[in-house]
């Protein structure tokens, strides 16, 4: 009941499908994910992708993967992506996480949950990659919880909060390389027992996909609880390198 209110304030305050997400410029209200028709083009949808990852690969490549996905392991089954992370979207994604402006999580998801939709992918459980308790508690929330939120009720798919949690306190994860991201994630998160995930198709769901060391460190945990195979979901996408 609380959230349902807090979810009407927000509307309240913050109307949707009046204002590009993007831009800020009035829109009419049957404009596509609350973006204008410029920003709508500005935006790089990711279509041709890789097949593990979800980075954008040339549509003159002879290989379904990209570098990386060929020359290293990824535990996770398989990630996707809607949009490239590049000078429009990670200026979305900031002002998302560091300015508050939780209210773009709805847009983001109903983004995500497109995708999602599209993929015909059986999920039985969706998971956020979680943030510890001492950032949680600095920031306010957990993007990826607001992210699962509004991707549930766009898709019907159940989500699981208390199972993943992140349990030492890391560095920030964009000031490293990848080693260092790798062994900065190690031991990180854990699971609380949860026979419901026993052989059960697990969605990871987080807003930045750079090198899929935050997704692989979750499966990791999540691998002790033997679902049957974890997927993941991102708003963004890093570029290959």
């Amino acid at each position: 009941m609380i959230k349902s209110i807090v979810d009407f304030l927000l509307d309240l305050i913050y109307p949707r499908n009046i204002y590009c997400i993007m831009c800020k410029n009035p829109i009419h209200t049957t404009e596509k994910y609350s973006l204008c028709k410029n920003c709508h083009k500005k935006v790089n949808w990711v279509n041709n992708s890789c097949e593990k990852c979800g980075k954008i690969i040339s549509i003159h490549k002879t290989t379904n993967r990209c570098f990386d996905c060929i020359n290293n392991d990824h535990i996770f089954e398989k990630n996707m992506a809607c949009v490239l992370y590049d000078d429009n979207t990670k200026k979305l994604v900031h002002n998302f996480k560091f300015s508050k402006k939780t209210y773009l999580a709805y847009h983001m998801a109903e983004i995500m949950g497109d995708k999602l939709l599209k993929s015909n992918l059986e999920i039985d459980y969706m998971i956020p990659v979680p943030i510890h308790k001492n950032k949680k508690r600095k920031r306010g929330f957990n993007q990826s919880e607001l992210l699962c939120k509004y991707i549930s009720k766009r898709t019907n798919i159940k989500t699981d909060y208390k199972t993943l949690i992140k349990y030492n306190e890391t560095l920030e994860q964009n000031k490293l390389n990848k080693m260092e991201r790798q062994k900065n994630l190690k031991n990180a998160f854990r699971v609380v027992h949860n026979e419901n995930m026993v052989n059960k198709n697990i969605l990871l769901v987080d807003d930045v996909f750079t090198t899929g060391s935050t997704i692989d460190a979750c499966c990791d945990s999540l691998n002790k609880l033997k679902p049957k195979n974890i997927y993941s979901i991102t708003f963004s996408i890093g570029k290959n390198t």
